[in-house]
């Protein structure tokens, strides 16, 4: 699996403890060979609304479970002062506080998931802001077209 880590603009701007918290994050998730890509998603992706937002990661993975339960065990930053876990289809969301008050969520999702059609929430909070940190090759293209597809729908409307 070829993986790409560029660095992305803006990416030197971001708070100190989310620019740590991400750090740490794509450091580890680089060694979890499950794992085939890592996007910032929502404001937290958006440089110029990120300072109040939550840092928001979205996971590519062939195994979801063992990717959720990696997250929430073996992920090595603070400890977890709480998590919950929801279910939306085929994308399961973790919310996380860590000791230091971080907020994170992360989304786990297989490959299949990057091909549903942007609706409500889900095309809201992408358009707010998307950027890749690493993908095997072309992971998050067709999703980088649904999202400028769902801008423009939007702007019609």
């Amino acid at each position: 699996m070829e993986r790409c880590n560029g660095k992305q603009e803006g990416v030197e701007a971001m708070r100190p403890d989310h620019y740590k918290l991400m750090y740490e994050f794509v450091q580890w998730a680089g060694t979890q060979a499950h794992i085939e890509g890592i996007a910032l998603v929502g404001p937290c992706a958006d440089d110029e609304n990120e300072e109040n937002a939550n840092l928001s990661f979205l996971l590519i993975t062939d195994k979801k479970k063992k990717t959720v339960e990696a997250i929430l065990h073996q992920f090595p930053f603070e400890p977890l002062e709480q998590a919950s876990i929801e279910e939306h289809g085929m994308l399961t969301s973790i919310k996380a506080v860590y000791a230091s008050g971080i907020d994170a969520d992360y989304g786990v999702a297989g490959e299949e998931w990057l091909s549903q059609p942007l609706e409500g929430e889900l095309g809201a909070a992408l358009s707010m802001g998307f950027k890749v940190i690493w993908e095997s090759e072309g992971l998050f293209d067709g999703l980088h077209r649904a999202i400028v597809n769902y801008i423009a729908e939007q702007m019609m409307s």
